[in-house]
């Protein structure tokens, strides 16, 4: 290849990053609407990513007329941090495989192709690790994905919600209901969790007690009232009270705006609604974006999301999620560059260095748990 032509490639290098940014975005609704939200954020830097999270309001009492009053400082935050991973896919061309393929021989321009295909490459690998455990044993570099704080501990068969028995972040803090303290109402007789033995994320409570609770949905439970324990039967349900916890316990503006699932449960979600309306609600904000097989419940939209793992689905507020990228762009990308080593090789790379951080408490997951 010619040195002038390898020139303009290297002074575009910056719109080559931001191609494949873009690329990676334009392929995944949940990216999408994150982008479309201000969500991703680029040019981090430091040693790692710290944040405040409010979880304690000042205690209220009564207050008799000529009443003493006791003042006591009030500790309303307590902080989460992350550490900063990343993923890397390179290749390489060796000159004696650029001086074979050319001219008509060549059927395929291998040189040209490289870029594409890495690309391709890290945004199937970056759409399938927004689920991910990010602290599941050999992932220490992996982004945290929405399994990192989504353990569950005692859950039966008629439990609705699986109790959330995990940790999130450095600080190693507790996503159980009430570890940080605070109480929460026991009215009713029939608990969503029975070892949890509180109406929680039914009732009401004090903020500390599910400030870090994702909502672990159990889909297979025998609890919803349908006689049936098949995700078809328990589908429209599962779904709707999904965004109800949500929306109730997340505060203003704490309805979720998406519900990705995965494939087997969106049709299965597509047949309950076949016995309901033969019209299916298609959600604007998704099909304006270029998703148009996205449906549309109480305002969220519902998606087939090839990523999301088998019998599981995510709902979300989007607003509480944040993709953090050290680089200015969402992923980096340096080549091709010759390497004098390899007797003048190309060189190409391309990857993310950054994680994701979440407030659990305004995520759901939903599973065939007991």
């Amino acid at each position: 290849m010619a040195d002038e032509w390898i020139g303009i490639v290297n002074s575009t290098r910056p719109k080559f990053m931001k191609g494949a940014s873009d690329l990676t975005i334009r392929k995944r609704l949940l990216l999408a609407m994150l982008q479309k939200r201000g969500r991703i954020e680029t040019n981090h830097s430091g040693t790692e990513l710290r944040w405040q999270v409010e979880y304690s309001q000042p205690p209220v009492q009564t207050q008799a007329d000529g009443g003493v009053v006791d003042f006591s400082n009030h500790d309303a935050f307590k902080q989460l941090a992350i550490d900063w991973r990343g993923y890397s896919a390179t290749d390489t061309m060796s000159r004696k495989q650029q001086e074979m393929n050319k001219g008509d021989e060549a059927l395929i321009s291998l040189f040209q192709t490289k870029n594409n295909r890495l690309q391709k490459a890290v945004t199937n690998t970056f759409g399938a690790e927004l689920y991910r455990d990010g602290e599941a044993a050999g992932r220490e570099s992996a982004i945290h994905g929405m399994d990192t704080f989504s353990g569950s501990g005692t859950t039966t068969a008629a439990d609705r919600i699986a109790l959330p028995s995990d940790t999130y972040g450095l600080t190693a803090l507790s996503t159980q209901p009430g570890a940080a303290g605070g109480s929460w109402s026991s009215n009713l007789s029939t608990k969503p969790n029975a070892a949890l033995a509180t109406d929680w994320p039914d009732g009401q409570g004090d903020s500390e007690y599910d400030y870090l609770s994702p909502k672990l949905v159990n889909w297979s439970s025998s609890g919803w009232g349908t006689s049936s324990t098949a995700w078809e039967d328990n589908a429209w349900r599962v779904v709707s009270q999904t965004i109800t916890w949500l929306t109730t316990t997340g505060g203003e503006d704490g309805m979720p705006q998406y519900f990705g699932l995965a494939s087997n449960l969106f049709q299965g979600y597509k047949n309950a609604q076949e016995t309901k309306t033969r019209i299916m609600v298609p959600h604007k904000e998704a099909s304006d974006l270029g998703f148009g097989q996205t449906l549309n419940q109480d305002g969220c939209a519902i998606y087939s999301d090839f990523d999301c793992p088998v019998n599981t689905g995510y709902a979300m507020n989007l607003a509480y999620v944040t993709i953090c990228s050290l680089c200015p762009q969402l992923l980096w990308m340096e080549g091709p560059d010759k390497d004098a080593r390899s007797l003048w090789s190309y060189l190409w790379g391309v990857g993310f260095y950054g994680n994701v951080k979440y407030e659990p408490k305004h995520i759901a997951k939903i599973f065939n748990y007991a």
